[in-house]
């Protein structure tokens, strides 16, 4: 269970442990969220932290999963390891699960910021010693929570790291790391699987529909796995329907969202958000270049939508959606929320629209 790593992840396995001697002290693996790199990190925590690991090269160079070392970190007690995270305590989070099998990161992580005290508790870690006379692991995730003191603070360690203390820094959102943090680590970027490996997986995990719901997802095998076993392929083609066929008024339209939204477990405003977000994307790529990344499957209604309306208008649309996303959690009023959202798509239909 330690070796949870995934197919389309072998080859940046294969690259990372194909010399462990230039094994980097600090990494960060950004790329979006979905596609098993929170798991990938713990696969790599586990490798390092083994005290009877597979010594062979590339993709077979992993954990043994028997000794001490392996046991202590599935049972979430081993000493030379740290997860930082936020701990806000706040258990409506709805980041995609990816796969971690350690008791020690069961808990979901909360949306406050990881701060510098957290950062900081880290010292006497990093700085005094090993309680197995072996390496030390931190992973911080996701990284771009930390705020800027805890950020600098992190800078400060990694200028002048022990040899035998590795951090791994997990994010989806990497760019808002400073620029000094992230020149201190070696980028390991997590792109899209192949749709038909991706597809596979799926299939074997008895998941139906994956082409669709890997469209949807933006390719991201994990965040697909977890649509399917909540059923959110339902409430999102739910969501949608008031989008692709003809307008109507904005208050019916509001009102088709809040009768699915009351009627969907799962499914909130920020998701009902990035519904509309990913729609909206769909219309401007396809009018500005006639292909689509989302909604294959709706191809026919997004074209008929996209003809009429305004590129301008658009854009202004999906500018507003990116603003929206950010207060959807908790808005004044959800009714008066969700009649400004269908206002703001209905007026980007406009063909004067912008």
């Amino acid at each position: 269970m330690l070796n949870n790593i995934y197919e389309w992840q072998k080859p940046l396995w294969r690259q990372l442990f194909n010399d462990t001697k230039s094994m980097p002290h600090a990494m960060l693996m950004g790329g979006p969220e979905g596609f098993g790199k929170l798991a990938f990190a713990h696969a790599v925590a586990a490798r390092l932290l083994c005290e009877q690991p597979n010594e062979a090269v590339g993709a077979d160079s992993v954990a043994c999963g028997l000794c001490s070392s392996c046991n202590w970190l599935a049972s979430g007690n081993h000493p030379d390891f740290r997860l930082i995270q936020p701990d806000d305590g706040d258990e409506s989070s709805d980041d995609v699960s990816e796969e971690v099998p350690i008791a020690s990161v069961g808990r979901k992580p909360g949306r406050g910021p990881i701060r510098v005290d957290q950062i900081r508790a880290l010292t006497d870690f990093v700085y005094v010693g090993s309680h197995r006379r072996g390496n030390r692991i931190v992973i911080i995730s996701p990284a771009e929570s930390m705020n800027p003191a805890a950020a600098n603070s992190l800078l400060k360690v990694l200028e002048e790291p022990p040899p035998s203390v590795y951090f791994i820094l997990v994010s989806n959102s990497w760019r808002r790391l400073i620029p000094t943090l992230r020149s201190r680590c070696r980028n390991i970027t997590f792109g899209r699987p192949d749709p038909l490996q991706a597809g596979r997986w799926l299939t074997e995990k008895g998941v139906k529909n994956p082409a669709e719901l890997l469209h949807l997802v933006g390719g991201a095998p994990l965040l697909a796995a977890e649509w399917a076993e909540q059923g959110r392929l339902d409430s999102y083609q739910k969501v949608i329907e008031a989008l692709a066929n003809k307008p109507v008024d904005p208050i019916s339209m509001a009102m088709k969202w809040s009768t699915v939204i009351k009627g969907e477990q799962g499914l909130g405003l920020p998701q009902l958000v990035e519904t509309v977000q990913k729609w909206v994307f769909d219309l401007v790529l396809l009018k500005s270049a006639g292909r689509l990344r989302y909604h294959d499957a709706w191809r026919d209604n997004l074209a008929s939508l996209a003809t009429k309306a305004s590129g301008t208008g658009l854009m202004a649309c999906y500018n507003d959606l990116l603003r929206i996303r950010a207060v959807a959690r908790h808005p004044l009023n959800t009714q008066l929320f969700l009649e400004d959202l269908a206002t703001r798509y209905l007026r980007s239909l406009a063909p004067k629209a912008g």
